[in-house]
């Protein structure tokens, strides 16, 4: 017998991601990925023992990529050093940790990112049938918690906003719920998130 392909388990995520975006969720199933990884059916099983398992991870490559840019500059440092120059959040808009800027830039890529699933993913899965579809639910849940904490990291970055005002119904946590459920909610409406919201962050916040 010869060698056994060595492979691991990012590897195999990769080939169905590349399944998933390319051919859609219908056409992702254990065999196709073992296929295109040049592997035995049981290799990809001792990764993903499920279908199930394998869609919900797909479903996190998803939002972890979407939104990589901009929780890149929210979290600043190197991470925001290595974040994609493609990405719009990559510009130099935020070059002084411009909050305003920063839930502006966000809400574009969350309505597109949100447009970007819709097409290419939510049709596969509710197709896939209701248990597939609330475990995608669970992962769009930890990805957009994760981008919550960002938007909260950006509010704390930014040097010109003023600290005595952060209290009470200003305080940073219920800033960023409002600003997170307000984007989401216009993002799944396909609407523009309204120029009211940055004017009133602009007089709320700032000196």
């Amino acid at each position: 017998m010869g060698n056994r392909p060595v492979i691991s388990k990012d590897q195999i995520l990769g080939a169905a991601y590349e399944i998933a975006t390319t051919q859609g969720l219908g056409a992702l199933s254990i065999r196709a990925v073992a296929t295109a990884c040049g592997v035995a059916v049981g290799t990809v099983y001792n990764s993903y023992p499920t279908k199930s398992d394998l869609v919900n991870d797909v479903v996190g490559r998803f939002w972890q990529r979407a939104l990589s840019g901009c929780m890149a500059m929210a979290n600043g440092g190197e991470e925001a050093e290595s974040a994609n120059s493609s990405s719009p959040c990559s510009s130099a808009e935020f070059e002084h940790d411009d909050f305003v800027a920063f839930c502006r830039q966000l809400s574009g890529e969350v309505g597109r990112a949100l447009e970007e699933f819709r097409s290419d993913f939510l049709e596969g899965l509710a197709a896939l049938g209701s248990y597939d579809l609330a475990g995608a639910r669970r992962r769009e849940a930890a990805s957009f918690a994760h981008v919550r904490q960002g938007l909260q990291m950006a509010l704390e970055r930014d040097p010109a906003i003023c600290r005595k005002k952060l209290v009470g119904a200003l305080a940073p946590d219920r800033v960023c719920d409002l600003v997170w459920e307000t984007m989401v909610d216009a993002a799944r409406r396909k609407k523009p998130l309204d120029e009211t919201l940055f004017a009133l962050l602009r007089d709320a916040l700032y000196s």
